[in-house]
């Protein structure tokens, strides 16, 4: 898979998961990657090479913390 293409599914996924505010469980936009048969790792790594395009956040109120994802809009 190519960068572009990469991109496109991560863009899939996270409006896939994401709630009304647009933040995305992480564990099931790994989950929806898994079901497009993307092969990634660990997905909070995996996602920070794309930096430009999706936000990662960190729960640490939740035990253990739950890290969520949205996608960066462009301008």
């Amino acid at each position: 898979m190519e960068k572009m293409e990469y991109e496109t599914v991560i863009k899939e996924a996270v409006d896939h998961c994401a709630k009304e505010d647009g933040w995305a469980n992480l564990a099931e936009v790994g989950i929806y990657l898994q079901n497009q048969a993307v092969k990634y790792g660990k997905l909070s790594k995996f996602l920070e090479k794309y930096e430009s395009l999706v936000a990662i956040r960190i729960d640490e109120n939740m035990s253990p913390p739950v890290k969520y994802v949205k996608l960066i809009k462009e301008e």
